[in-house]
Parts: structure tokens; C-alpha cells; sequence
């Protein structure tokens, strides 16, 4: 597979194990007024440096995202705007000179955006669960580049298409070609569970006469290819037809017809053309005249040629000309038409249309002109219609949770609300923004959205959507400079870092109100995990300690004897043999917290 280098990637392939682990720190919650419609509450916007933002995701919700937008900057090098879409920002270029040191004075600006990309996406990849879909914009600036670094942190196998955006309202009359176009790569998790990770949807651009508007399906089974290499079917008597009363005469065919077609794999058009076989009505080739009467076929009539659901067919003539149940579970019939073509239909429960080429789904200009009258000042904000048809069908399931780093003027925070309101779902996200406007127009438009507000100029009244979310800022590190836990923050932000590190599941964590012990981190079958740490004193894991431990209550009250103990402590008294003897596995505060 191909891979992309460039100076200071060696910097920052792994740099997502060093970004220091932060709290975030809950400023205050928004809960829409109760006027309004019912909605999720359980959202974050949180404001700081993305990169130690999603790490700081990491212990709760790690594998449970299921759908993921960002936006990043296209590195064009404007910087004029109120969203910086260059890697020149100071905090950019601060933590290139940190992470990168000297070698960041040399780098182009295509390096900065490379080096600023990678390890924010190694952790977006780590937080999106199994049957999570991720979307990421992008021009034609950087496109070919991200396609390069996506394939290596979540595999070319994974990706799944790049989609194009008719950006429609995009002008710049000193072009000499009109760009109206934007990329939206979309990778999944795992390929194999595609089926599960993307919903189904009707592209709204999908012509009105379509089956699927209908909830029908409605296809020809003739596949002439190489794909379908072509055999002989038998229809009976009874056979039904849309039409009443037609007929079409057989082909004479000799050896060579049969046997060059099975050479080949097909009915070639050189072979048509040789037997007079016609490019509508003839396929698939009729081996017997065929008759229609009363709508039905009046003598049987064997049919040569290339058939997908060819087993489905058979099994419908078997069971007397009567629906077959298709494998999605729908029930299957098949007739003939009036071009003699063989077509199945079945009912289609959720029909689906998803299209690479996204047309009319807004334009950032009506985008910008809508936040204005909302009294809200950004210049390239993407349509809301735009992510909430992506996430229509990459956030499905009424209970995903959906994230966007770069949430810029918060259009991901309005498409999940609006979601929500339109389906009664429960979706949730996490909005994060680095920049200084988060809270007075990232939080803002949510605000608005769930509230409902009045157009500044048209003087309509935009309903509210209900919902809320918690409004967080980036915080303290869990470790100090010079390594050592920070004392400042507390036990119980320890407790939960520690208790992710020994990948405890939530199910089997121990609060500090337990039978066990105040200690105790969690509890299994197997396994009992200990975090005896103090902030005044010095813990020492000794007899007496573990003398203090209330295994006969665990035992009493449906538990098992622990089979082994995992115990943190700033020290140890006992010798090697007598943890070994006893299961006991020590370590060390803070030596042996692991760091992720």
C-alpha cells in the first residue's frame, strides 16, 4: 500500500501516547426551555485543543462513537476568516514547535497541515466504535494527501467512497474555471460491517417516478455478462405476464450459437447480430415461441441466457407460481413484460438510494446569510442540510453517538437536534472547538436551535428543537511535569483514569461506597482491583491492608472469591514469594499507572 512522508512525521505518528491526559471541566449546562419539544440533553460542546480534547474522550467513550464529521481547515491559507482555516494559527504553530522542535522552522505549509492531522485522526480512529462511519471534508488542496494518511491509520480496505459535493453557491468569477465542488471522504471501522454501519436513505435528487419512493423493488433478472454465464431455465404453463395477448417466435440456433456462448461467458452482440437476436425483446434468447394469453404464458417455454436471483426464479416456479420469501425477508414474485424480459418484485421496507455525487443540499452561502439572522457571523459555515442527510444514514440508530472536532459554527450540534426532532430519536454529540468564538457562536447556535429564535431580518419565528447539552472547557492534566499525579484535581478523576487503564468495564467498576473496601476500583469473577492511593500520606500495601478488605461480604452477597488482586499503593511491604503465593499483582503509584 502507498504511503505518504513527509518532514516531521516521525514526530508525530505515535505523538497521540504523549498528549498529556486533561479533565474537562463542566463550565455550566443548557437545557432548552420546557415549552419546547422534547430532545437529547446529553451533549458536549467542549472548547480547547482538539487533540487533548479527544483524548481526554478516550476512558468513556472509546469504541462507542458511531458516526464522526469534522471539517478541518482546507489549508488554502486564508487567514482572514473568522475560522482560521490555515495551520498558522498560533496555538498551531506553538504546538508544532513543541512537538516537532527545530525541524518545524523547515517544514512547508502542506507539512504543518500533515503533522497538525495525523495524530488528531489516530484518536478519532480510536474512538469510533465498530460499526462507526466517518465523514471528513476537504478540497483539493490537501485531498489527495488525507486520502494517503486515511488509508494508513484506518485502512484502505475501510475506505469506503469519496463523495463529491456540488458546492452549488461557491463563485469566484476570477477563476478561470468555477470550482463548485468539495470532497467528503467516508471510511468505516470495519468493512465487514458495512450493512450495520450505514443506514438506508432516498437521495432526495432520486427521479419521482422511481419504485423506490413506492417501497417497491422492481428489477430485470437478465444479466448478459460474464458475471452470469448463461444457462437454460424451463417457465411452465401459467407463467405470468403484464401483458394480455402477445407472442415473440423462437430463434433457430445451431451448436456453434451454444457453444461459442459458453466459451465466452455471454450472448456477445457479434452472436446477436449473427442470429437476428433483437437488443430489446431479445434477451434472454427464447429457445420455443413464446405465447401470452389472458396475461398468462400458454405453453411452456425454455429461456437461455445470463439471470441473476436465478435460484429465486426457480424456487417461484416450484411453489406453483406463488411469492417466494427473498432472503431480507420480503416476499418475491416474478412476471414478464412487455419486451419479454423476466423482472422480479417484492415490497422494499426501507429502501435506499445513496448517491457519491451529493446535489441541492444547501450552499454555504444561504448557510451564512441564515447564522446572520441569527445573529451569528461566520463565513463559510457547511450547509445544515448537507450533514444531517450524512448523518441521516451514518447515524441511524436513534441512540448513536455522534462526534465533530472541528465544529466550526456548530451545524453538526443543529443536524443532530433536528434528527432528533424529526424521528424521535435520542442521538447525541459532542461538538469540540479550539477556537475562541466556541462559546459565543459554536454554543450560541445551539442555544438558538433548541430554544427557537426570531429572524433578525425576516422577523419569523424559527421553532425551537428541545434539547440541550453541557458546555466544557479543557482542564488540568491528570500528571504533573514532572510526572507525579496532580493532588489538585481530586481521587475520583484518578479513579476513573486508572480504572480505564485496567480496561475495567463500567459494568464491573466499584464506586468508593462498596462492601469491599473504599479502595476498591472494580470487581469480576476473577479479578479484584485495588487503588489505595491517599493525597496526605504515604499508602503502603501491607498485612493490614489487606486484613481491611471485606472479601466475606463480596462472598455473601453473590460475589466469588477474587482468583487474583490487582492492588496500587505508594509502597510495598510484602516480599515477592508471598504476592506470588496470594495472586497479588503490586503496582506502583505513580510509577505504574500506565499513560495511553
Amino acid at each position: 500500500m502507498p504511503t505518504l512522508h513527509w518532514v516531521g512525521k516521525d514526530k508525530v505518528v505515535n505523538h497521540h501516547h504523549d498528549v498529556p491526559f486533561r479533565l474537562l471541566d463542566k463550565q455550566y449546562t443548557f437545557t432548552a426551555n420546557a415549552d419546547n419539544p422534547a430532545n437529547s440533553t446529553s451533549n458536549r460542546i467542549i472548547h480547547g485543543d482538539n487533540l487533548e480534547a479527544l483524548k481526554s474522550l478516550l476512558p468513556e467513550f472509546e469504541g462507542r462513537v458511531k458516526c464522526i464529521y469534522i471539517d478541518p481547515p482546507y489549508n488554502t491559507g486564508n487567514e482572514g476568516w473568522v475560522y482560521n482555516d490555515a495551520v498558522n494559527d498560533p496555538k498551531i504553530k506553538k504546538w508544532l514547535g513543541q512537538v516537532v522542535g527545530k525541524e518545524g522552522d523547515d517544514l512547508s505549509r502542506h507539512d504543518k497541515w500533515l503533522c497538525m492531522m495525523y495524530p488528531r485522526l489516530k484518536l478519532l480512529h480510536r474512538l469510533l466504535g465498530d460499526e462507526g462511519v466517518i465523514f471528513i471534508s476537504i478540497n483539493d488542496i490537501e485531498e489527495s494527501s488525507l486520502k494517503l494518511i486515511c488509508d494508513e491509520i484506518f485502512g484502505s480496505q475501510n475506505f469506503l467512497t469519496k463523495f463529491i459535493w456540488n458546492s452549488e453557491g461557491n463563485t469566484d468569477n476570477q477563476l478561470e474555471i468555477k470550482v463548485n465542488h468539495e470532497y467528503i471522504l467516508c471510511y468505516l471501522k470495519k468493512i465487514n460491517n458495512k450493512f450495520k454501519a450505514i443506514g438506508k436513505t432516498i437521495d432526495p435528487n432520486t427521479r419521482l417516478d422511481s419504485n423506490l419512493w413506492q417501497g417497491v423493488v422492481d428489477n430485470n433478472i437478465n444479466k448478459n455478462n460474464p458475471s452470469n454465464p448463461p444457462s437454460e431455465l424451463l417457465l411452465p404453463i401459467g407463467f405470468p405476464c403484464i401483458e394480455n395477448d402477445i407472442s415473440y417466435k423462437a430463434k433457430k440456433l445451431d451448436l456453434v450459437f451454444f457453444e461459442v456462448t459458453q466459451l465466452e461467458g455471454y450472448v456477445s452482440d457479434d452472436i446477436k447480430k449473427k442470429y437476428g437476436i433483437e437488443p430489446l425483446s431479445g434477451m434472454p434468447v427464447k429457445l420455443d415461441d413464446m405465447v401470452i394469453k389472458n396475461g398468462k404464458l400458454a405453453a411452456p417455454c425454455r429461456i437461455y441466457g445470463g439471470f441473476a436471483n436465478a435460484n429465486k426464479l426457480i424456487s417461484f416456479i416450484k411453489n406453483d407460481l406463488k411469492p417466494v420469501l427473498d432472503d431480507d425477508g420480503s416476499m418475491m414474485e416474478f412476471y414478464l413484460n412487455k419486451n419479454f424480459a423476466v423482472r422480479y418484485t417484492k415490497e422494499n421496507k426501507n429502501p435506499s438510494n445513496i448517491l457519491s455525487v451529493l446535489r441541492g443540499f444547501g450552499t454555504t452561502e444561504k448557510t451564512r446569510t441564515t447564522l446572520k439572522n441569527m445573529g451569528i457571523k461566520f463565513d463559510y459555515p457547511k450547509p445544515v442540510e448537507l450533514i444531517q442527510y450524512l448523518l441521516g444514514f451514518g447515524a441511524e440508530h436513534q441512540d448513536s453517538i455522534i462526534l465533530d472536532s472541528f465544529a466550526g459554527s456548530g451545524t453538526t450540534a443543529e443536524a443532530v437536534f433536528n434528527l432528533n426532532e424529526n424521528d424521535g430519536g435520542n442521538r447525541s454529540f459532542i461538538c469540540i472547538e479550539m477556537m475562541d468564538y466556541a462559546e459565543k457562536i459554536t454554543a450560541k447556535r445551539a442555544e438558538l436551535i433548541a430554544n427557537g429564535y426570531v429572524s433578525k431580518k425576516l422577523g419569523k419565528i424559527k421553532k425551537g428543537t428541545g434539547g440541550g447539552f453541557d458546555f466544557y472547557t479543557v482542564g488540568e492534566t491528570l500528571f504533573n511535569e514532572d510526572n507525579n499525579i496532580n493532588e489538585n484535581i481530586g481521587s475520583d478523576p484518578i479513579r476513573q483514569y486508572v480504572a480505564y487503564t485496567e480496561s475495567i468495564p463500567a459494568s464491573l467498576q466499584c464506586g468508593s461506597a462498596n462492601l469491599v473496601s473504599r479502595y476498591a476500583l472494580g470487581v469480576s469473577d476473577a479479578v479484584l482491583w485495588l487503588f489505595y492511593y491517599e493525597r496526605d500520606r504515604v499508602t503502603t500495601l501491607n498485612l493490614e491492608f489487606l486484613a481491611s478488605l471485606n472479601i466475606k461480604a463480596l462472598i455473601e452477597n453473590g460475589g466469588k472469591r477474587p482468583e487474583q488482586f490487582v492492588i496500587y499503593a505508594d509502597k510495598c511491604a510484602l516480599d515477592k514469594d508471598f504476592l506470588y503465593k496470594h495472586s497479588i499483582t503490586f503496582k506502583r503509584i505513580p510509577r505504574d499507572i500506565t499513560r495511553f
